[in-house]
């Protein structure tokens, strides 16, 4: 991606590339987005960098659990050796750490030896339906919110397992609260501002509801920088807690009786500038919006998988706590799995996708968000009728499949899916969701629980 090409943020890439060049930054933390969403990457000369320096990765990056188990495929294995495969930078993403002394980020693409897109690369993957997109003439924008949850770091306690007795910052369980809240404020308030320091706007951050719960949303943007914006941000409010002694859960569900984590994804299609969600005949959703919405909902038990990457994950499925069960849309509706808003003003009409958890990858919620309103324009669908009230209770709308092996298996079988995101994604992706519900299997085998044990300890 050429520089200057990414808005506002074009020029604090110029002057993080004249300050790798000039010495002042003379080190670069790589960027590497993996398939579960985290940030990998190497430290690396800053000069090499921002004269455009490749760098071999290991194909390995993307057959790793988030706590590095191993797995095998045909791109990566001890048949053919693991073997490497380019790192390239996007200098257009090149940034200063305010924060860190010396120090530089920039993203990278991955790619074949021969120049060709790998395609297990989410950024690959998100560039491919992008382009696709880039076929209707309108530009995309989306803005990600993440909740999580923060704690008083003790790693003695977690390496025991004892998550659940962490202390959490703050004293009340509120959402929105703005009085005995000091942690969370000038937590947010430093996260902010070392946000905007790189470019990334963070509109809001707030309490959520539970005990260390919090909330913060980013400024719309196009969908690669949207992602981008994403997954820096959910890394570096990681770093920031540990500097604090401080500890941050995105889990989808890290206690029961405890609200779940969210991703949820707002967005809009524009030309020249006017927002075309809005018909101003109407002042409700235009026809575009309405066939965007469609496709979104035509693709969603397809990719469920996607939106919902873990074992874990799939217990956040409660509407009771706004986490939709269904195939469904609604007018400011949050029991519904797609939210048209229509406020404050006609620019802000967008539609807020509430299924992914905050552990879903960025780049391929948003690439199977963007493939969805493709689908619909293209095709020229129509939605079913808003729901009204409860969603769950939507009669016609089809469940969302409510285990891991299950939504694997849709999304593997998906035509829609290989269509948009090619078949060596589809069917790796797949092979790295059975990867993960077997690790869970097999500690399963060989746990004794507690359900097992209040069941048949006194009764069998």
């Amino acid at each position: 991606m050429a520089m200057g090409d990414r808005g506002a943020g074009s020029a604090l890439a110029e002057r993080a590339v004249a300050a790798m060049q000039a010495g002042e930054t003379d080190l670069v933390q790589m960027e590497i987005p993996d398939l579960n969403g985290a940030l990998r990457g190497k430290f690396a000369a800053a000069k090499k960098v921002a004269g455009g320096g490749k760098s071999a990765i290991c194909t390995v990056l993307y057959q790793m659990t988030p706590v590095d188990d191993v797995w095998e495929s045909r791109h990566s294995s001890y048949d053919n050796g693991f073997p490497d495969v380019l790192a390239v930078p996007d200098l257009s993403t090149a940034r200063v750490l305010p924060w860190r002394q010396g120090m530089g980020a920039v993203l990278y693409d991955v790619a074949y030896p021969d120049g060709r897109p790998f395609p297990l690369a989410p950024r690959s993957v998100l560039r491919r339906v992008a382009d696709r997109f880039s076929g209707t003439g309108y530009t995309p924008m989306f803005g990600v919110e993440y909740e999580a949850f923060v704690f008083h770091a003790d790693r003695e306690m977690m390496q025991a397992g004892r998550h659940h007795d962490l202390t959490s910052i703050g004293r009340m369980a509120n959402a929105y609260r703005l009085t005995q809240a000091d942690e969370a404020r000038e937590l947010g308030a430093e996260f902010i501002r070392r946000m905007r320091g790189i470019g990334i706007t963070v509109e809001v951050f707030h309490t959520e509801l539970g005990l260390g719960a919090v909330e913060f949303a980013m400024a719309p943007a196009g969908a690669m920088e949207a992602a981008d914006n994403a997954i820096r941000a959910k890394t570096y409010f990681r770093e920031l807690c540990a500097e604090k002694g401080l500890t941050a859960s995105f889990m989808a569900k890290w206690r029961v009786g405890d609200s779940g984590c969210g991703a949820h994804v707002h967005q809009s299609v524009w030309k020249d500038g006017r927002n075309l969600f809005h018909d101003p005949a109407t002042d409700g959703l235009s026809e575009l919006g309405h066939r965007y919405l469609a496709g979104m909902l035509a693709g969603l038990s397809d990719c469920g998988v996607i939106f919902r990457p873990y074992v874990n994950s799939f217990r956040r499925f409660n509407v009771s706590a706004w986490s939709p069960e269904n195939v469904s849309w609604g007018h400011d509706n949050r029991s519904a799995a797609l939210r048209v808003i229509a406020f404050p003003e006609p620019k802000a009409y967008r539609i807020e996708h509430r299924v992914p958890g905050a552990d879903a990858n960025p780049y391929l919620s948003i690439a199977a968000m963007l493939a969805g309103g493709d689908h619909g324009i293209a095709n020229g669908l129509v939605p079913p009728p808003a729901v009204q009230g409860n969603a769950l209770k939507a009669p016609d709308a089809p469940r969302l499949a409510g285990t891991l092996g299950e939504a694997t298996e849709v999304f593997e079988r998906s035509a829609f899916a290989r269509d948009y995101f090619g078949d060596d994604f589809v069917e790796h992706f797949a092979a790295s969701r059975r990867a993960e519900l077997q690790y869970w299997n097999d500690w399963l085998a060989a746990q004794v629980t507690s359900y097992e044990l209040l069941r048949h300890f006194e009764t069998s």
